[in-house]
């Protein structure tokens, strides 16, 4: 029988149990104030074993997962939909340059940008299941509307409004594993939601090449890019009232967990030291997010490392088309990078959680990039479609590894980032820093077809990224270090305090993950 764990239990005071509870941080005067986990657990004793926990983490896991991944898959479609119908015809009809092309791409990541902070803000008052279900539900609308786009400004408004509603997605997620998984598990569940974008390469790619190849006719005068977006909008609205009928809020609510199972599922989360969540608005943990400075490391790994994925999500089909091959045998040719994408980012968060540091995984996975694209660079050197294969091998390693650092920096944030208010704010710092990144990325691609500029960029910023993932290590290890040695004057941590909502700083028995 595995060691139980440690049991929750809090002594009514004033005879009311939910009234009052006290730390050495101080009483939380007003149910409130209290993290929602602190509420439902209040005065109980929950014991469990690992095969409760397995079974209760399965469970969710069957229930989540699903969901998330889909979701994932959809927006990352939904948001490259422009790179497929660029040849498709599109640029054509809209009478794009290629500076006017690149603008479409980055207006994108100035919506997201504008509402990354919303997003975070709306999704801490309101039910967050409900919230990101109505989004998904228009921006399928809204993809629906970009096939009436037939010029630059229209393309601009529309691709800028995609981006505003995209935005909740990810930043979404994050708070969802954070609140759903203890914290050596959500690098793997991060992994697991985010691979849906491997699943929209090569599935959107054979989606995209059916529909050019079926409206490859003279008989047909609706541009096969029109459909394009109609299609995938009318897949995204329909999805998004599936998620809004079934997807859960949290272990609290959950309808397929019985009462017994939900409070092992919120006891599960005791190791956080995080709870899952308070709907106040803490100034302290605002300034404290903005003061701590893993937070603008992680900030500048997201502007370096996602510069060449936001150029690539683009042009990625122009730059294959640049090899020499024709938009049918583009399309087809560009799923491969979804494989490689699967394997790289499972692999990653695996062995993180295997050899238990997520900074090393993290590294390794940009150093895998840096000689891809070092690759890809100096086979260009001898003509740039010499050694075509070896050039689309690299490509499709640089593409499909791509995500496979950020899910760790991602999972550093569920982890590492405790007091809800913080860990929403630091949410929207990152999430901003990654759409900077992003849009700065289809600026860097100005010199088609081959692209050469872009990839010496790629380089230096990939080793810019190598440098953060440094700095963050550093200040974890160096912070848990000095914690331990303190540790021995601390008194026992007390009951429940761990489901306050406290941040990092403020408590003394909260450990940063590596």
């Amino acid at each position: 029988m595995a060691e139980k764990s440690p049991s929750i239990h809090a002594e009514p005071e004033d005879g009311h149990a939910l009234s009052r509870h006290s730390t050495e941080y101080g009483p939380v005067k007003a149910t409130k104030d209290a993290d929602a986990a602190l509420q439902f657990t209040m005065g109980e004793t929950i014991t469990y074993d690992e095969a409760t926990s397995n079974r209760i983490r399965h469970t969710i896991d069957k229930h989540l997962i699903p969901w998330m991944f889909v979701t994932f898959m959809i927006q990352y479609f939904d948001k490259t939909l422009l790179s497929y119908a660029s040849v498709m015809g599109l640029i054509v009809d809209a009478k794009l340059t290629t500076s006017e092309y690149a603008w479409c791409g980055s207006i994108f990541y100035f919506g997201y940008l504008a509402f990354v902070w919303p997003h975070n803000r709306l999704m801490q008052r309101l039910p967050i299941a409900r919230y990101l279900s109505g989004v998904i539900i228009v921006w399928g609308g809204v993809l629906c509307l970009n096939a009436a786009c037939t010029s630059f400004a229209s393309l601009m408004v529309a691709r800028f409004i995609l981006g505003a509603l995209e935005g909740a997605v990810t930043a979404g997620f994050v708070l969802i594993t954070a609140r759903w998984y203890q914290r050596d598990e959500q690098a793997t569940r991060t992994a697991f939601w985010y691979v849906g974008n491997a699943a929209a390469q090569i599935l959107g790619a054979a989606f995209a090449y059916g529909i050019a190849v079926g409206f490859d006719n003279p008989k047909i005068t609706f541009a096969g890019w029109k459909a394009l977006f109609i299609l995938s909008g009318g897949i995204t609205c329909i999805f998004g009232t599936c998620m809004w009928l079934y997807f859960p809020e949290s272990p609290i609510t959950a309808k397929w967990l019985n009462e017994h199972d939900r409070r092992i599922a919120v006891e599960r989360l005791r190791v956080n030291q995080q709870g899952i969540g308070s709907k106040v608005f803490k100034w302290p943990q605002f300034r404290e997010a903005f003061t701590d400075p893993r937070t603008w490391l992680c900030c500048l790994f997201c502007i370096f490392w996602l510069i060449p994925s936001g150029g690539l999500t683009v042009f990625f089909a122009l730059l294959l088309k640049g090899y020499g091959f024709d938009s049918k045998t583009t399309l087809l040719i560009s799923m491969p990078s979804g494989i490689t994408q699967i394997v790289t980012n499972l692999f990653f968060p695996y062995l993180a959680r295997r050899i238990n540091n997520r900074m090393l995984a993290a590294s390794l996975a940009v150093i895998l990039s840096i000689f891809s694209i070092a690759l890809m660079t100096g086979l260009a050197t001898q003509g740039p479609t010499a050694h075509r294969i070896g050039q689309l091998v690299a490509y499709y390693i640089i593409l499909g590894n791509s995500p496979s650092p950020l899910i760790l920096i991602l999972s550093l944030v569920s982890s590492n980032v405790a007091g809800y208010t913080k860990k929403t704010t630091v949410n929207s710092l990152v999430l901003i820093s990654y759409c900077g990144g992003f849009l700065i990325g289809p600026q860097t691609f100005r010199d088609p077809p081959y692209y050469t500029k872009a990839k010496y960029t790629i380089l230096g910023v990939y080793v810019a990224s190598l440098l953060c993932l440094f700095g963050i290590w550093w200040l974890n290890w160096r912070e848990n270090k000095r914690r331990d040695r303190v540790a021995a004057d601390l008194p026992p941590q007390p009951t429940g305090q761990e489901f306050l909502d406290l941040t990092d700083k403020e408590n003394k028995y909260f450990r940063y993950a590596i």
